[in-house]
Parts: C-alpha cells; sequence; structure tokens
C-alpha cells in the first residue's frame, strides 16, 4: 500500500483517519481535506491498488463499470487488501476512522460492513453501498446480521442530482443506511460529484464530536 501521511509522519496514539479516493484519482486527491481536521488526528490518504490506462489516468480500487457495477471476486480482493493493511497499523491509534469519496465510500462502507463497531466513524461523500444482495461472495464478507447492533456513526454528504452516482444508487444506498446506522445525512444541491466546502465543516465537527 503507498500511503501519504500528513505530518510526514504515522504518528501512533492519535486518532486515524484513512482517506480513501475515487475510481481514477491517487493518494493526492483528497490529502488537502486534512488541513480541516484537528491536530489530534493523523491522515494517512491511500492510493488505490490499480493502475488504470494511460487514457483514464490515476487508480482504481477495483474495476466498475459506468453504471458502478463490479465483479464481486475483484470487490472481495480489493477489500481484503485494504482490511489487512488496516488490521497491520491498527494498534498503534487510539481510534480508526474512514473518509471515503466516491468508490472510495463503497471501500469505506465495505470494510465498516466486514468489521462492525470496530470504527469510530465513517465519512461518506458523493458515494454509494456496494449491492450484496444474491452475492454470495460479499453476503459471506459482509457482517451485515450484526451490523445494525455497531449504532456506527456515520456523515453522509452528497448532491441528490449527482451526475456520476445514479439517483437509483443514491436511493438505494439511503434505503441501506438509514435503518442501520447512527446517520447524519446532508445534501449539497449544486456540488455535482465533488466536496463543498461547507461540507468540510460539517463532516469535521461530526467527527470531533464522535471521536
Amino acid at each position: 500500500m503507498h500511503i501519504r501521511w500528513s505530518h510526514d509522519t504515522p504518528r501512533p496514539q492519535t486518532d486515524l483517519v484513512v482517506f480513501l479516493h475515487g475510481f481514477g484519482a491517487d493518494e493526492n486527491d483528497l490529502f488537502p481535506l486534512g488541513n480541516a481536521f484537528d491536530d489530534r488526528f493523523t491522515i494517512a490518504s491511500v492510493q488505490a491498488p490499480k493502475k488504470l490506462p494511460e487514457h483514464f489516468g490515476g487508480y482504481c480500487w477495483y474495476p466498475i463499470s459506468t453504471e458502478l457495477e463490479a465483479n464481486p471476486e475483484h470487490v472481495v480482493a480489493a477489500v481484503k487488501q485494504l482490511d489487512e493493511w488496516v488490521q497491520s497499523v491498527a494498534h498503534d491509534y487510539r481510534s480508526i476512522s474512514l473518509l471515503g469519496f466516491s468508490q472510495g465510500m463503497a471501500m469505506a462502507t465495505s470494510l465498516m460492513r466486514m468489521r462492525p463497531g470496530f470504527y469510530a466513524t465513517i465519512i461518506g461523500l458523493s458515494g454509494f453501498i456496494i449491492d450484496a444482495t444474491q452475492t454470495p461472495e460479499l453476503d459471506e464478507l459482509f457482517d451485515d446480521e450484526h451490523f445494525a447492533a455497531s449504532n456506527q456513526p456515520f456523515f453522509w454528504g452528497y448532491d441528490p442530482e449527482d451526475p456520476i452516482v445514479a439517483h437509483d444508487r443514491i436511493e438505494q444506498t439511503g434505503a441501506w443506511l438509514r435503518p442501520r446506522v447512527n446517520l447524519t445525512e446532508r445534501t449539497y444541491n449544486g456540488i455535482g460529484h465533488g466536496i463543498h466546502p461547507e461540507e468540510m465543516q460539517h463532516f469535521t465537527q461530526f467527527i470531533n464530536e464522535n471521536v
């Protein structure tokens, strides 16, 4: 895993926030968001493992179609690889939170479903969850049966008219999250597939209140 650290160091015994970028980006894409976090947090911005062809540029966690569909085996491999890294550093930190944008939100929610109650907070921005319905590989990986009992603090920010994440995927994501997490849900009209400065204030306030 290629990691870009805030403060140029892992800083054990702080509160770790793992940044997970979207399709076609890299570890530098979300890194500036770290400036909005209090100094008690250490940011680890992770580069996804799969390099995209030159005409795309950047990296992805797993291949997806324009409808955001994916091969379940690719998803399982990506989630397990990322989880292995998180577990390798987890004992060094007071707490671990995840911030995922777009496909990175799909990864963040997958990690959270894999280990209910493990993460202090989850911040999901302009993204979606992975549908494990009728997919045995994912159903086996996720512990959705016990997840709702974790009362997971979760911030979800998005534009209802996101041009990349289709309306039905947004609806599906909300329908899954609302009964299962301790949800702070905010909409930002007009941001498209992006992050609004006001949104940064909202999710940093959220993490300060929950970590």
